[in-house]
């Protein structure tokens, strides 16, 4: 049985499912033009995307919700096009607000979430936080390590 919840938070778990079908497709284009290590770097945050999504998708099934798609953005693929063109590290950085703002509205997310949900909801904040520990990471110049939590994110959302 699925719990009570504000229909505010349900737009807000579908509003995070299409943020990650577009988060998917990003970094799916970030690594189509880039090569070798950094191509590696953007498929595994692509699928980082496609895992957490796929989760939202589940939580929105279970509620009856549709999920149809959200249309490619002209101001999305903007996006994507201009973050390709910059040079890694300022893609990378320029990532830094865009996490910061998502980790707060997912935070409220959290916090509204039926018990039932939680989980799932922690794991929506804990993957925006594994790219912030990328960003970081990558900033400082650690970038053997700056997918360890992405990798382990990963590996616990196909489990579910």
């Amino acid at each position: 049985m699925t719990e009570t919840a504000t229909a505010a938070y349900v737009d807000g778990i579908r509003e995070a499912w299409a943020g990650e079908l577009q988060g998917e497709a990003f970094f799916a284009h970030l690594a189509q033009e880039a090569a070798g290590e950094q191509r590696a770097k953007w498929d595994t945050l692509a699928e980082l995307e496609r895992v957490t999504g796929r989760r939202m998708a589940s939580l929105l099934r279970a509620r009856n919700v549709s999920l149809d798609g959200p249309p490619a953005s002209g101001e999305f693929q903007r996006a994507a096009k201009a973050y390709a063109q910059m040079p890694f590290a300022q893609a990378v950085s320029a990532m830094r607000p865009i996490l910061t703002t998502a980790i707060a509205r997912f935070e409220a997310l959290l916090a509204q979430a039926p018990a039932g949900e939680r989980e799932a909801v922690r794991f929506l904040v804990d993957h925006e936080q594994a790219l912030l520990t990328f960003v970081e990471l990558e900033e400082a110049g650690d970038g053997a390590a700056s997918l360890d939590a992405a990798r382990e994110l990963i590996a616990r959302g196909d489990g579910s």
